[in-house]
This record gives structure tokens, sequence and C-alpha cells, in this order.
């Protein structure tokens, strides 16, 4: 508890010293009030590090710890307050007639001298809760203790990760083996379908061992289609079917969960009818025989009795019996020389190293000894060792943890597991409990954890130049590199698949490593965040309460309600960050958007209904982050240019978008931008076909661009130009002529040219001396150009190290 309340702590402290936070305090008169209750902060901030050592003897303290986090809770939203009031008082100075000025002069709440008095007393008596709760610890033998925490390590791998497990892959040939053999003998009776499960306790490898067999070539040739579907806790079977259904076609979004049953089953018929499918229902609890009976029938109708199989891996063998026991797959602890091997390859940078090391090598023996066999506690604390540089005593702590004295059954959580949590630094130990806010099976798109983190105020700069991102990405990567997050390499359906990009790729957590972050995830006693999954109507609560302390609304799945209130934002306005409307399909955006001043991340999509954004939407300054998946032709309403903070920004099939605005090059800010499938895109407007007197000759920030599917465009922006940081660049656009003629390619790192078939040539060629990956795909003019063999300017991209040049669809 004691590590939690000082991870808020520190955040607070973080908040308190940003340059933009010291700006406000200034402006409104509260800095002297601000300093002394960041004194009483700190004070009570060296006291933690003494209740966490104390804690586990004395209950007291552990009630202590619970109302400091409360009170460091309550003092975030008063810093959020003064955070919003300076946010709105700016937007009035830009956009308020006259008489919102008055007005907001002469009312009680928004008159300065009031603000200032009203927030002063707020101030001050968290300052006395604070000097209270230190007396408290006193009175509790806590003593102020000071230690400098290390700095995280900027850096950390990349691709010594968790997604590169396939390569770790060690036994499990013989159960492999004889479930290949399973699969392919005929059916055991008519009119069935035969079922194989796997048995075993959590991190025992029972997903691998599936996607070893799922991916084997014999397999393959056996079926006709193949389908991975994750189940775990809810098995709903008309989830199931279209889940299945996606599997079935390899696309996401063919029928959505407002389709009736009916329907489904009908799609379920088409995908499967006369093949011979293999159906793996990964990490399924059901043990409800109608359910499992229900959804078997399904498949069956489907053409299931054709040879087709299911493996289902489970906990547990009631499942086994539910689901079919033509055979049970039972997996027991892997053999002592297969642990060390895995533990070895997870450890140690290189083959036979731990020879080297022979008090290490010893030292480590006994730690696998004490994994007991379980493959993914060897693999999470071999990371966690290969970070200590091989420091012995570093590896004695581990081996000598009292942690492996714990009940596993009080927790279900591995000794493994809590290790590796309890190494990580105290901002990253935050950032992993809140991952438990998502389902389980949720794969997260970097970008948006990493909104979703800030958005909770847990992402603060500590180096010059370093933004929430640049952090976002290095707790991402320590998460990766001790296996409690794993990475998926292919990017995200409708993003470019950069190398070297972090952005877009997709992350996944165990189950075991999920339930560690719900354990570990201590939440304040308001509601911060919703994120909601499935036909739930949210919009009964709208008004709430509930939501007045709101930071993250998260609705990710179809949602039954075609509008929302107009004021239904109003009670969220002073601390919402971070606003995804996902499948919401929306006939009308409230008005009442237009008042959160904090929103720093807006995600609409699907939201084919509205035609025109609310008129206030330029009110939302602040923005950072836009994800924008609409039915509009412009997207003039929304005022883009007005979002001066802006730093991504993605369109993402807008089927009805024409044009461009120029504002979006005059967005210094931005530095990721990206446009996916809208069609109907024909141009990017230029400044001086608008008449303007002025051409705007700022460099921009932009590292990123990317534009694919745009079926009528055949030109892009002219302020390209002043991309002088560009470093990630993919187009994909059939009547592209030419690229920008002074386009700057120095800081170019990849790029990627796919289906431009009129394409004939790249600009600046000779000054890409950081591109590192340059693939042209069916480009025939271009490719014929820069072929190997054969093209007159190969010579000019010679000197890239991955270049890969296929001018047709065989690759010639």
């Amino acid at each position: 508890m004691a590590e939690v309340v000082s991870s808020v702590a520190s955040t607070l402290l973080a908040n308190l010293a940003t340059k933009s936070f010291q700006e406000i305090t200034l402006a409104c008169g509260l800095e002297d009030d601000i300093q002394k209750f960041e004194s009483s902060l700190r004070i009570i901030n060296a006291y933690l590090i003494d209740a966490e050592n104390k804690q586990a003897k004395n209950r007291s303290i552990d009630e202590w710890l619970k109302q400091v986090r409360e009170a460091f809770d309550d003092a975030g939203d008063i810093l959020d307050e003064i955070e919003y009031e300076a946010k709105l008082n700016e937007v009035v100075k830009m956009y308020g007639s006259i008489i919102t000025k008055v007005r907001r002069f002469f009312s009680y709440t928004s008159n300065p001298l009031a603000f200032r008095i009203k927030m002063a007393h707020k101030i001050k008596d968290m300052k006395q809760k604070m000097d209270e709760k230190i007396r408290e610890g006193r009175n509790l033998g806590i003593i102020e203790q000071h230690v400098n925490t290390p700095a995280l390590e900027h850096n950390l791998p990349w691709r010594e990760t968790a997604s590169s497990l396939p390569s770790r892959v060690r036994g499990r040939r013989e159960e492999k083996a004889k479930i290949i053999k399973s699969l392919m003998t005929q059916k055991s009776e008519a009119n069935s379908i035969d079922v194989i499960s796997i048995v075993g306790i959590g991190g025992l490898g029972k997903t691998t061992l599936a996607q070893m067999v799922y991916n084997d070539t014999r397999v393959k040739a056996n079926f006709d289609t193949l389908m991975w579907v994750c189940v775990s806790d809810d098995f709903d079977v008309k989830k199931l079917i279209q889940k299945i259904i996606h599997a079935a076609s390899k696309t996401e979004n063919v029928v959505d969960s407002n389709s009736s049953l009916e329907y489904m089953i009908s799609l379920l018929n088409q995908n499967l009818h006369g093949e011979r499918f293999l159906l793996v229902l990964d990490d399924v609890w059901n043990e409800n025989h109608s359910k499992w009976d229900e959804l078997r029938n399904h498949l069956l109708e489907a053409g299931g009795d054709k040879g087709s199989k299911i493996i289902v891996t489970t906990r547990s063998e009631k499942v086994a019996d539910i689901a079919g026991r033509n055979l049970v797959m039972k997996l027991k602890e892997l053999p002592k020389n297969e642990c060390w091997w895995l533990f070895t390859k997870c450890a140690f940078q290189e083959e036979k190293e731990e020879e080297k090391y022979p008090r290490l090598k010893q030292i480590g023996e006994q730690i696998v000894e004490k994994c007991k066999g379980v493959p993914l506690a060897i693999i999470t604390l071999g990371c966690l060792l290969k970070s200590k540089f091989h420091d012995e005593n570093e590896w004695r702590k581990i081996r000598d943890s009292e942690v492996w004295n714990l009940d596993q059954e009080e927790t279900d959580i591995l000794p493994s597991l809590r290790l590796s949590y309890n190494h990580l630094p105290p901002e990253v130990k935050q950032c992993f409990s809140y991952c438990s806010c998502f389902p389980k099976d949720y794969e997260y798109l970097i970008i948006e954890l990493i909104m979703f983190w800030m958005a909770h105020g847990l992402l603060q700069p500590t180096r010059e130049g370093e933004d929430a991102e640049d952090i976002g990405e290095l707790y991402i990567k320590k998460l990766v590199s001790t296996s409690l997050l794993q990475i998926d390499e292919a990017a995200a359906y409708g993003f470019p698949k950069f190398k070297n990009l972090m952005t877009f790729k997709l992350l996944k957590m165990h189950d075991l490593v999920h339930d560690l972050a719900r354990l570990t995830m201590k939440e304040s006693s308001k509601t911060r965040t919703i994120v909601q999954e499935g036909q739930q109507e949210a919009s009964k609560e709208w008004t709430s309460d509930k939501f007045n302390y709101l930071r993250v609304l998260h609705l990710t799945k179809h949602m039954e309600s075609s509008s929302l209130p107009d004021d239904c934002f109003a009670t969220m306005k002073k601390h919402l960050r971070f606003l995804n409307l996902g499948n919401y399909y929306l006939e009308k955006l409230p008005d009442s958007i237009c008042k959160l001043q904090n929103l720093q991340s807006l995600w609409l999509g699907e939201s084919y209904g509205f035609p025109e954004f609310p008129k206030n939407m330029k009110n939302l300054i602040y923005l950072q982050y836009l994800n924008l998946m609409i039915a509009n032709t412009s997207l003039s309403s929304m005022n883009i240019g007005c979002f001066q903070q802006l730093k991504f920004l993605y369109i993402y099939k807008c089927s009805k978008l024409v044009s461009i605005p120029s504002a979006i090059g005059r967005l210094t800010t931005l530095k990721k931008l990206g446009f996916h499938w809208c069609q109907e895109l024909v141009k990017f407007e230029d400044e001086e076909e608008e008449g303007k007197q002025h051409v705007v000759v700022n460099n921009l920030n932009l590292q990123l661009f990317f534009i694919t599917g745009s079926k009528k465009l055949d030109a892009l922006p002219k302020w390209l130009e002043r991309a002088t940081k560009l470093q990630y660049l993919s187009i994909s656009i059939m009547r592209i002529k030419s690229l920008p003629t002074r386009m700057p390619m120095t800081s170019l790192e990849e790029l990627y040219i796919d289906n431009c078939k009129e394409l004939s040539s790249l600009p600046n060629m000779d000054q890409t001396h950081k591109l590192q990956y340059l693939k042209i795909h069916y480009c025939p003019i271009l490719g014929a150009r820069y072929n190997k063999q054969t093209g007159p300017d190969w010579a000019k991209i010679a000197h890239i190290p991955h270049c890969e040049v296929r001018y047709n669809r065989s690759g010639e």
C-alpha cells in the first residue's frame, strides 16, 4: 500500500513542478499557498518510506496510509480545479464575447479575486490535513526518511522482449505430437465435433502449446480454415459467434454486436459451410453445459460435421469434461533441463554465458527450482535478473525473498510475478496497476495506453525536451523487458507497420499478470475511470455525481443509444482528460463536450450520424490527441487550426471526407499525422488557393506522416516541405504522381511506398543518410527505376541497409 501511495505523492509533486502549472499558479496569485502545501507534501512523502517497512506489522499504519491516499486524491482534484479555471480564462479571452467576459468577471465563482480566495482556502485546508497526517504518523512511530531513487534507465532494450517468446519455446514435443495426431485422425462420432482440451495451472504454457500446434505446417495443410478466439471469463454465445466470424473472415467489423443472433448464424454458415475448420478457444472458464451445447450446435449447423476440430485451453478439468473428452492433455511442469535452458535464454545475453559465472549459475539453478517448472515464472524472473547486470547480491535477494513463502492459494499470483512487480520503479508500478482497468485479453494499443496513463497524471517529464509520450514508451519498454507485458509485432489494423516505431504496436497481458495488476491497484473512493465494454447503457448515469471526478471515460464497444444529453459532459468538465466514444453511433455530438477544457485525448469512432460539430469545438485548445472516424464531408466546423497543443491526429475511415483544411499545416506542435481509407478525399487545401495574404514559413515538428486508401487524391500537401524532422513516412495512394519536390529527407529513418501505380520518382534520395528501411511494393514505374538488377536509379538507394523493391504481385 505504501508504495502505491508514494507513487501518488510523486505524481502530485511532479505535477506541481511542471512549468505550465507554475505559470498558472503565478497568474492566479496562488504561488505562496502552493509552495507551503508542497513543503508539507514533501515531508509526508518522506514518511512513506518508513511506513512501507512497518505496515505489515501494524494495521493502524495501513489505515493511516489509506487516509493519506484519500488526502492525496483530494489534493489532485484541487490542482485540477485550478488548472481548469486557468484554461477556461484563456478560452474566454480568445473567443468569449463582451457579454460573456462581463458576466464572468462579476460572477462569484469566476471572478479572479473570488476564485483566488476560494482556492487559497482549499489549499490551506489541504495543507492542514497533510500536517495532521504527519502528526498522526509520528504518533504511530513512523519516522522521516530520505532515499534517492535511482532514475529509470533510458536506453532499455526494445527487441529483447516477450514478443520473441516463440524462439524461447522449449519442450512440449510429445504433447504437441499427440495433439497433432489427434487432429489428423478422423472424427470419432457422427454428428459431432472432436474437442481436444489442454488443461493446466496458470502460466504452465497452455496457450503456447496451442500456438505451436496452430502454426504447424501439417495442421495448416489439413484444415481449410483456422480460427483463434480468446474467451476468458465471458462465455456469451452470441459474442463468441461474432468473434468466430471475424476470425474466419480475417476481417474486423464484419458484424457488430447489435446484429441479431439469426443474422450472425447465417454469416457463420456462409463462412464455414463446406469447410473443415480448426477452432481454438483459448482460456475457457465456462462450466455451463447448455451454453457449450448451444455453441457446438451452431458450429455443427455451419458444417462442423466434416472433420472439423476444436482445441480448448483451460485451467479447469470440469470445463474439459463439459467440452468433450476426445483428448484431454493435462500439462505437467517442464522438466528440469528444459527449465534451465529457458532460464538461461532469458537471464543471459549469449550462448553458454552462464559458464563464465559459476556462482550466478548456482544461484540461478536454485531460483529455477523455486519456479516449480512453470514457464511463465521462469521467463519473468529470467528477464528480471537479466536487468540486474550479473549483480550477485541482487540475484541472492531474489532467491532469498520472503515472497516465495506466500500462500499461492490465497493470492493466486505466482511469487515470481510478485517479485517482478516489487522490483519495478515506483512510477512504473503505478502505471502497471492501472492496466487492470481494462478487461482481460484486451489488446492495448501503445498510443492509447500512453494517453490513458497521461490522463491520470502518471507521466511527468523530468528532462528538458522530454514529453509524456517519451516517458510512456520508456515505461512500456520496462514492462515488456520484464515480461509483464507482451508485444505483438504486428501493428494494429489501420496503422502502418514501422519497424522501430512503438506507437501503433499492440500489447497483451497474461491473465495471471492481469490478476497481479488488479491486486496491486488501489482505487480511491471516487470514480476516476470507466472502461465500459459490451452493450451496457451508460447514458442512464450521465448526469449523476458518479461522474464528477472522472478522468477517463472509455466506451469501447457498440452502445444502444444514438444520442446523448446535451449537458452530459457538464459534470465532468473539470477533471475529464480522456474521452473515447469508440463505437457509439451518434446523430449529434453533445454541446457540453466544448466545456472539457482539461481534455487531452478525444477518440470519436464510427459516429456516422452527425453532419456538423458543435460550434464551440474550438474551445478545446488544450487537446493533444485526436482520433476521428466520422461521416463529415469537411472538418471546417471543427476549427481544427485552433488546437494549438495537438500532437497526434489520426483520421480513419472518414468515408465522406473530401478535403483537408490548410490549417493542419500550421499546427507546429503536431508530431504524428495519419490518414487511413478516406476514399473520397480529393485534396489538401493550400493557403495560396485560399487567397491568404501571408505564407506560413514556420517549420513543422512532424515526425510521422502516413496516408493510405484515398482513391481520388493525386498529390500530397505542399506543407510537407516544411516537415524538416520527418522520420517515418508511409504512402499508399494509387493516383499519386509525385511527392513534394523540396520535401526534406535528411531525418527520414523509414520510408514505405506501396501500391502507388503512377508514382515515377522519389525526391532527394541523396539526402537520406539516416534512412534504415525502404520498401517499394507494387509500384511498377518506381520499382523498375530502383530495381537492384536493372534499375537506372538503384545507385541512389544502394546505401540503405534494409531495402526491398517489389514492383508486381509475383514479387519480381
